[in-house]
């Protein structure tokens, strides 16, 4: 996606943000004016990610403000480990280079407005939409033989160094883009002001290369 078009889908995503707080005014409760979140759980590639990486771990936080019982809109900083499948270490193999792991991680900085439905009840279902920044890192490594100088630890003394077997960053690469994020969930009120949600959602980030699609199913808490 060329980058014309990708500043129109960020103003897409951020104008519903940008209208719903100039024409609504602050409220004190669901249940604070402040609003905080943070939660974990798994990733799962989709599209066309989907061939070069297997399910991995993810987590985010965020905060904003709830400006009135059905509307907050939060800055959340999402980062999700990217596990690449071994038949894809196994394609990157050759005589002269022997991979050992490879490390690849997605995160992102989002704005999200959340739009709760029946927000006084115990269990409040909600959709939310977003969009903003996002990297993909990725390092390949290789065994290598490092050498681990000598230290002084307070209880041991000096530890001699010396040469052990490790891992050397052979290759490295990163990328950079737009993206947006689409979901839904359920809080579950614990105490006044304070709920366990659950929630999916759907992120593509428009990158050079291979665009990221991937689906965290997350469950945290929410104060």
């Amino acid at each position: 996606m060329r980058s014309g078009s990708r500043v129109l889908v960020a103003a897409v995503l951020v104008a519903p943000v940008v209208l719903a707080l100039a024409s609504t005014t602050a409220f004190a409760g669901y249940r604070h004016q402040g609003t905080f979140v943070m939660a974990g759980g798994i990733t799962t590639p989709v599209g066309e990610t989907n061939p070069y990486l297997n399910s991995s771990g993810s987590f985010f936080f965020g905060g904003g403000r709830n400006i009135n019982q059905r509307f907050a809109v939060e800055v959340e900083y999402t980062h999700n480990w990217l596990a690449v499948d071994p038949v894809v270490i196994e394609m990157a193999q050759s005589d002269s280079t022997q991979l050992q792991d490879v490390h690849a991680s997605l995160w992102s900085v989002t704005l999200n407005g959340i739009l709760r439905f029946n927000e006084d009840s115990d269990i409040v279902p909600w959709i939310t939409a977003g969009g903003g920044y996002y990297k993909r890192n990725l390092q390949l490594t290789q065994a290598a033989l490092i050498y681990y100088p000598p230290i002084f630890d307070p209880w041991w003394g000096w530890i001699d160094g010396g040469w052990s077997t490790g891992e050397a960053i052979v290759g490295q690469r990163s990328a950079t883009g737009i993206g947006y994020n689409v979901g839904f969930g359920l809080d579950l009120e614990i105490e006044q002001g304070t709920s366990l949600f659950l929630e999916v959602r759907y992120h593509q980030a428009f990158m050079d290369g291979v665009d990221m699609q991937i689906v965290p199913v997350m469950a945290g808490v929410r104060w």
